[in-house]
């Protein structure tokens, strides 16, 4: 598989380099294609989430999402207009983007109108200055010059409307593809706004079948009958069936030289010449099952395939196929995140051949995504997806991965090392399923997992390869599923228990003897008092746990977060209590955080801030003791595809804090890093700071804590603050809120800590 990393310069995109605090990149798949098109200059593949873009040579790429340009997800369609010189691409919900080179307009008009329950757009047919629409409830037609609807025409009354999937025309009359029929009219109506202007073709078999797409090739107006899987043509007399040697069929799609057929497993070009099949990706190993959504042959009878499981494709000769490489992970369905040394791990799942979840990793480094599969190596064929990741303390290329039915992996960099299950481990099985659900590391490498189907749910992994059963009671109890772990700094075990509560557990000696052991079960709950009454909540749906640079043990729930601020005191005898962290408005009342959510991932950043998601309302970022709410990103305001965050993880070093979604996976640059061991490598980007950068001076390299002081040389205080971890920075403007003037300004940067200071010189151009 070719790795393509070159930039075209085709639309502005973004570059994967030192990115700005406060900005957004969108990591998402680019593997499968649901639509392609062809410009002048480019060939076009679109996902749900973005568009890839290379040149004809199949060298060079680049992507563009909602992240960097595109106005919304969910995309649908994608077409190109000639005349105009616009990509248009439209979305799930209406919207349509119009790309050009002077940038992107927004046709938000679909989508802000009321009374259509679905408004999905399926096709775009562009001819001349006019683009027309095919949607759910009947097709738009849009005047590209003006940027405005020009006609809106419906092939059914109000309440018996047809959906339009696709639309083609054959000398003076207009065929549109409906789930309910063919239907024509002549374009010289000059109102086929009117329903009754639409004549329901009932020549074919079965008149009312749904039809998928439509085209005119070879002389005929050719119709796919999604109804009953076959191709039927009119010729302007009669219908005939067509190529009923072909089955299981997508669509068809018309191209200069033929008709191309997409099918289940193949791709047919058909014509006057004759058939020729494409069944199998043949690159130079063995040949790939093909997967195709859409496919065109360009300008130079180059044939590209927009493939399922492989991306952009297209056909380099007669047998060879290369498939583009695009720097993203393999797959948007993320069933786990971790970040170690400064690595992101993205537990993926691919669909087989046979449309089974089948596990895949993505790692991210320096800017640079590395994806494996089965077909990389054998080790993760038929392995269920990943549920959570563990690493080595001393081997940063060896960890481990629990899955959702296929036991436990042992990787080396990205090969599979050793598979465990039932079979050769202590590991139970339950239906079929071996169940790992989560893991975690201690200081001497023995791997701790819980094992939900096991008749022992909680066990041990020594690093010399022995297996150990924890029998500690209480968790044998129906309800006693366990999920997340971590393990503290003081060196106690802490799992979840979702319906239940906690069970902490701390070693004292030999692991396998857990006589001597600390351990307690204990339910989740927090008490608030304010002098004269007391308040006891109770939750359940432990989500997840974390440890905070204070050592406080963090707890997300079915209703908000729950605080241990003394958490080795689990083992003392009577009630344990947690509280609820509770926003400062300067009013005094009790306002716990997120109370009403139900939370799913909580993570810690640099600054010991906390990062909350959610299942409906997207992120949270709050304070360190939770008082203050500092930022919140959902699909509204930020390019996040869903108000659903799956996990979350942050890479210390450069503060990007990653979130999962059910739509793929999304950075943010924060303003906090992990602190530094000292000054010396302190520094500040970018330097020189021209007049065209509108963003923030940025310190990093600092202590947790820094005091930093900017002077001109004079000596004129002129900014304070202090660190955020790591990292500190500066708007590049005085205590007026003007931007401050050319020169060379000092960077006074003081570690309380570390009783240490250092001095950074800063070139600003206004």
């Amino acid at each position: 598989m070719r790795k393509l990393l070159l930039p075209l310069i085709l639309l502005p995109y973004l570059i994967f380099g030192q990115s700005r605090i406060g900005e957004w990149r969108a990591h998402v798949s680019f593997t499968p294609i649901i639509k392609v098109a062809e410009t002048p200059e480019a060939i076009v593949a679109a996902t749900s989430n973005g568009l890839l873009f290379t040149d004809k040579e199949g060298r060079q790429i680049t992507t563009k999402t909602k992240a960097n340009g595109l106005s919304d997800d969910g995309i649908s369609a994608i077409s190109y207009a000639s005349v105009p010189n616009i990509l248009l691409v439209g979305y799930q919900n209406g919207n349509v983007d119009l790309l050009q080179k002077g940038g992107i307009v927004n046709f938000p008009d679909l989508t802000r109108k009321a009374g259509l329950p679905n408004k999905t757009i399926h096709r775009i047919i562009c001819e001349g200055n006019y683009a027309w629409l095919c949607c759910a409830f009947g097709i738009v037609k849009i005047d590209l010059l003006k940027v405005e609807v020009a006609e809106t025409w419906y092939l059914g009354a109000q309440n018996d409307p047809k959906e339009a999937n696709d639309l083609a025309s054959m000398g003076a009359n207009w065929y549109v593809a409906t789930n309910r029929g063919i239907f024509t009219a002549p374009k010289q109506n000059s109102n086929l706004q009117d329903y009754r202007n639409w004549q329901l073709q009932s020549g074919l078999p079965q008149p009312d079948a749904d039809f998928s797409s439509i085209a005119f090739s070879d002389g005929l107006i050719f119709v796919h009958d999604r109804s009953n899987d076959q191709l039927i043509a009119w010729d302007g007399n009669k219908w005939l069936r067509y190529y009923p040697e072909i089955k299981q069929i997508r669509g068809i799609r018309s191209e200069s030289n033929g008709l191309i057929i997409l099918t289940k497993g193949a791709v047919w070009l058909a014509g006057k010449a004759g058939n020729k099949i494409i069944s199998s990706y043949q690159s130079g190993g063995i040949p790939e099952v093909i997967d195709p959504r859409d496919a065109l042959t360009d300008s130079n009878g180059k044939l590209w395939i927009g493939d399922n499981r492989f991306g952009l494709t297209y056909q380099s000769t007669s047998s060879s196929f290369v498939h583009l490489d695009s720097n993203s992970p393999g797959s948007d369905q993320i069933t786990a995140l971790n970040s170690a040394n400064e690595e992101i791990f993205a537990a993926t799942s691919i669909d087989n051949t046979v449309g089974i979840p089948e596990a895949s990793i993505s790692i991210y480094q320096a800017g640079i995504w590395q994806n494996f599969s089965a077909a990389d190596d054998i080790g993760l064929k038929s392995i269920r997806p990943i549920t959570s990741f563990a690493f080595s303390s001393n081997k940063p290329d060896e960890y481990w991965a629990s899955t959702a039915g296929s036991g436990l992996l042992f990787f080396q960099k990205t090969r599979v090392i050793a598979h465990y299950n039932e079979l050769n481990s202590l590991l139970g099985v339950l239906n079929g399923s071996c169940v790992v659900s989560s893991l975690a590391t201690d200081s001497q490498n023995n791997l701790f997992y819980t094992n939900p189907t096991g008749k022992i749910p909680l066990g041990s992994l020594s690093q010399s390869g022995n297996f150990v059963s924890l029998p500690y009671p209480n968790l044998n109890s129906p309800n006693a599923t366990t999920g997340n772990q971590i393990i503290s700094k003081t060196g106690v075990h802490w799992v979840a228990i979702p319906q239940e509560g906690l069970f902490a557990f701390k070693i004292k000696g030999a692991v396998e003897n857990i006589s001597d052991d600390q351990y307690r079960k204990v339910v989740v709950q927090s008490r608030f008092s304010n002098g004269t009454t007391s308040l006891i909540t109770q939750f359940g749906e432990i989500s997840t746990i974390v440890e905070d640079h204070n050592q406080d043990i963090w707890v997300g729930t079915g209703t908000g977060v729950v605080v241990y601020t003394n958490p080795d005191r689990i083992f003392d005898s009577g009630e344990f209590y947690g509280s609820q962290p509770s926003l400062d408005d300067g009013e005094g009342l009790f306002k716990p955080i997120l109370e009403k959510e139900k939370i799913t991932a909580i993570a810690v950043d640099g600054g010991n801030r906390k990062w909350v998601g959610t299942t409906n309302s997207g992120v949270f970022l709050f304070s360190e003791q939770g008082d203050h709410l500092l930022r919140h990103f959902d699909s509204q305001n930020s390019p996040l595809p869903s108000g659903r965050i799956d996990a979350i993880a942050i890479l210390p070093e450069s503060g990007e804090v990653f979130f999962a979604t059910e739509r793929g996976l999304f950075s943010w640059k924060s303003d906090a890093t992990a602190g530094a061991g000292g000054l010396e490598k302190a520094y500040v980007w970018p330097n020189p700071l021209r007049e065209t950068f509108d963003g923030v001076a940025t310190i990093d390299g600092l202590t947790e804590g820094t005091e930093i002081r900017v002077t001109d040389v004079a000596g004129n205080l002129i900014f304070k603050t202090s660190s955020l971890g790591g990292r500190a920075t500066w708007n590049v403007k005085n205590s007026s809120g003007k931007r401050v003037a050319t020169g060379v300004y000092l960077i006074f940067c003081s570690s309380p800590q570390q009783k240490t200071t250092k001095i950074i010189k800063l070139l600003i151009i206004h």
